[in-house]
């Protein structure tokens, strides 16, 4: 298997074109790719921001951090039965005097994922949120 291109520039990216990736760039961010959805704004610097979306998403079972370059960081998480491994690139980037994140979620195994990347990240979002507001 080819290595996962890291770290990734979201501006170029191009997402897999099959139903198993989510792709969420904060609004006005300048890219390619159209994404899936928008990241909210968070009252955090950029740096504050991916501290607190880390540790949300290693709160959940089988997740682990792979490799951080600066504001952007690669989180890798297993499936629960079989061990699929799901990949998750985040980077905090400053907007509207606080931070935003992009964030693309894929599968690596099979056609469509069943909306498991949406849903991951959109909990990691909100766990992002919740995270942040009580710090």
């Amino acid at each position: 298997m080819a290595e996962r291109e890291f770290p990734i520039e979201f501006s170029t990216l191009t997402p897999d074109p099959r139903p198993r990736a989510w792709l969420v760039l904060p609004e006005g961010f300048e890219a390619e790719a159209e994404p899936d959805a928008r990241s909210p704004y968070f009252d955090a610097s950029p740096q504050a921001l991916i501290e607190a979306f880390v540790a949300a998403a290693l709160e959940e079972p089988r997740t682990r951090e792979l490799r951080r370059d600066g504001l952007q960081v690669e989180i890798r998480q297993k499936s629960p039965v079989l061990r699929f491994r799901d990949y998750v690139t985040a980077q905090a980037v400053p907007a509207k005097g606080g931070g935003a994140l992009a964030v693309y979620s894929r599968a690596v195994v099979g056609f469509w994922d069943l909306n498991v990347n949406r849903k991951r990240v959109e909990r990691w979002i909100a766990a992002t949120k919740e995270k942040l507001a009580s710090s």
